[in-house]
């Protein structure tokens, strides 16, 4: 649920928390019969009342597509098992985060990628287990399409190496390209 539909639950939620707090006022006889029933009549009486409950009937409408919306985030995964093998050795079990730093690990090498930030998604109902999507950081002066596809090889050959799973969809989404110096660990040979 996004933040307008958060928001708009908020005030939802605490207008009708006030009309049941002065409804139950009302049947335990804290306020008297005299006063809510002028209050109703002086509030009916105003024009702005149409467009209070017009409000309230589209922020109802509003909660009621969000709840039956098919838009959902139930796929990710940031925690968790992926099944690989169920057979005779038993049972191989992999978790997100290791899937996760295989695949950023892998996209950082390379060339023209400064930095990787990968998402990996279950999909119960394809033939494969999992969906890598990544977000990198591009260096300026290389060409989006073949770093990509380059990328996607590269995790596919990490991921075939290390998990024996082949051909796993990368959806790669360049969010930078910059052109900063990024100091690499210098390796003593």
């Amino acid at each position: 649920m996004g933040i307008i539909k958060r928001l708009i639950l908020l005030f939802y939620v605490l207008t009708v928390l006030t009309a049941l707090v002065i409804c139950a006022g009302v049947c335990l006889r804290f306020i008297s019969a005299d006063v809510w029933q002028n209050e109703l009549n002086y509030i009916v009486a105003k024009p702005e009342t149409l467009g209070v409950v017009a409000v309230m009937i589209l922020a109802s409408l509003i909660l009621l597509g969000a709840v039956f919306s098919r838009k959902s985030n139930s796929s990710l995964s940031l925690s968790g098992d992926v099944h690989l093998e169920i057979g005779k050795p038993g049972e191989v079990k992999v978790t997100i985060p290791a899937i996760v730093g295989v695949v950023e690990r892998a996209a950082v090498t390379v060339s023209g990628v400064r930095a990787a930030e990968a998402s990996v998604y279950r999909q119960d109902k394809a033939e494969m287990p999992i969906k890598v999507h990544l977000e990198m950081v591009l260096s300026q002066g290389y060409s989006a399409p073949r770093v990509s596809e380059a990328t996607v090889a590269t995790i596919n050959d990490a991921l075939l190496t290390a998990l024996e799973l082949q051909n796993v969809p990368v959806e790669v989404k360049v969010k930078e390209i910059t052109h900063a110096i990024i100091e690499r660990d210098k390796r003593v040979v």
